[in-house]
């Protein structure tokens, strides 16, 4: 006789009882853990629905479940005072995988999570829709024309930033706070999205951690116990709000006019990816090959996309640079090791565009100058772009001399200066003292 153990998210939704009375499930041994039951009495307790809806699910199995042919019995540990207070962080879907391995049945949920580690721990599991899917996801009743970035917290109310007058704002959507619901029906309906459509890229998958890209978004989702609360955050592909040649023009331009070390800070913290995908396609177009290399996996790309090899993409580099392209594209540089690929292409000779967000530019070369010296600065980087949202963009020119910097008394020697030029004027000089980089404003030291 087959054995399925529910967890409470089946019980919750009713999932359980619509298969029981459809037929789909009878002829059975129910083994309805413990754990679930004294969590769903710890609900009901609060005053919380869900818990009083679990608890009459099983009431109503027990009614039917003679006639359906369904042997009911309960089972495992019950959850200490601890267990039900730490239940958000995992600890009660634990203990019911616990009793669906001990009971060698079948794990029944409603929850992507729980299924995906049950399936990583080797429990047999069957996934149930929680509910018929809407025609629109949850979350985009919240995702105004104008929204750059959304983000849903529970507990918290609704926000965005949102574009206007060519520069974001952050802006309330809501009065009424998000709900916990809420953000589970978001996780549910993107994974139900991500499980049916062929393009859907992968950044992340865990417990605790979900990271899509979709249909022009990509969503972040973090449940505890990684964050306190469940939040979600969905950023839209700036491209479908300024025009194009605002933002992927001046990318494109400093290529081909032979500056072969560009990067672009994404000052205002987009979702970077579409830009970086267009680039690419643009330069293509002008005869120059041109690979893209990042942390996610992507099936759909619209120009050659290369994955980290065995999680290194210093490999994935490697690898590459056995047949060089012209171009190759770091999409988002969040760590050193990041910038330190784009200082290994260039001695290889290759063209290198490199999307880091950052909040100005004077913590970009800080982090820059933690892989590379000072003078091999020069020989990486030609050019630096500061991408706003709006799309005006900003672009200096890197320039290097041997000289005594500007504010500094002849008696401090000369030094290795890097100049950042723009339209033709000197804005920062760029040097170290006693091995402390200095970042120094030219136009400001003028007007004193």
């Amino acid at each position: 006789m087959e054995k399925i153990i529910p967890d409470t998210s089946v019980l919750i939704n009713g999932a359980l009882l619509r298969l029981i009375e459809a037929g789909e499930v009878r002829d059975c041994e129910l083994i309805i853990p413990l754990a679930a039951v004294d969590e769903l009495q710890a609900q009901a307790s609060k005053g919380r629905d869900i818990g009083l809806r679990g608890l009459e699910e099983i009431k109503r199995i027990r009614e039917i479940s003679g006639e359906k042919g369904i042997r009911i019995r309960f089972s495992g540990e019950r959850p200490s005072l601890d267990d039900i207070r730490l239940a958000r962080s995992g600890r009660i879907d634990a203990l019911i995988r616990d009793v669906a391995r001990a009971e060698g049945g079948v794990l029944y949920t409603s929850d992507y999570v729980q299924a995906l580690v049950a399936e990583a721990e080797g429990i047999p599991v069957r996934y149930i829709e929680p509910y018929q899917r809407p025609e629109e996801p949850a979350y985009k009743r919240y995702l105004r024309p104008d929204v750059v970035n959304l983000y849903l917290r529970d507990g918290v109310k609704p926000y965005a930033e949102v574009l206007r007058n060519g520069r974001l704002e952050t802006v309330m959507l809501d009065d009424k706070p998000c709900s916990e619901e809420l953000l589970n029906e978001v996780l549910e309906e993107v994974m139900a999205v991500a499980r049916v459509k062929e393009d859907t890229d992968i950044i992340m998958l865990r417990p605790e951690a979900v990271v899509l890209e979709m249909d022009d978004y990509r969503i972040r989702i973090l449940k505890p116990p990684l964050s306190d609360r469940m939040e979600a955050v969905i950023q839209r592909n700036v491209l479908q709000l300024v025009p194009e040649g605002d933002v992927v023009e001046p990318i494109i331009q400093e290529c081909s006019s032979g500056r072969y070390g560009v990067l672009v800070l994404n000052l205002d913290g987009v979702y970077s990816f579409p830009i970086a995908e267009r680039v690419a396609e643009k330069l293509w177009e002008i005869g120059l090959d041109t690979r893209i290399i990042g942390r996610a996996r992507r099936i759909n790309a619209s120009a050659p996309y290369y994955s980290p090899l065995d999680g290194d993409l210093e490999k994935t580099l490697h690898l590459i640079l056995l047949s060089p392209p012209d171009y190759i594209i770091v999409d988002e540089v969040f760590e050193s090791r990041d910038l330190k690929l784009m200082k290994d292409a260039r001695l290889a000779g290759v063209g290198v565009i490199a999307f880091k967000q950052s909040r100005s530019i004077e913590t970009a070369i800080i982090s820059l100058m933690e892989v590379m010296s000072l003078p091999l600065l020069s020989q990486v980087i030609d050019t630096i772009i500061l991408m706003k949202c709006s799309g005006a963009s900003e672009i200096f020119h890197v320039s290097a001399s041997v000289r005594t910097p500007s504010g500094l008394s002849p008696e401090s020697g000369i030094k290795h200066v890097i100049e950042l030029i723009r339209a033709g004027e000197t804005v920062y000089e760029i040097y170290e003292v006693d091995g402390r980089p200095i970042i120094s404003n030219i136009r400001k030291l003028r007007t004193y």
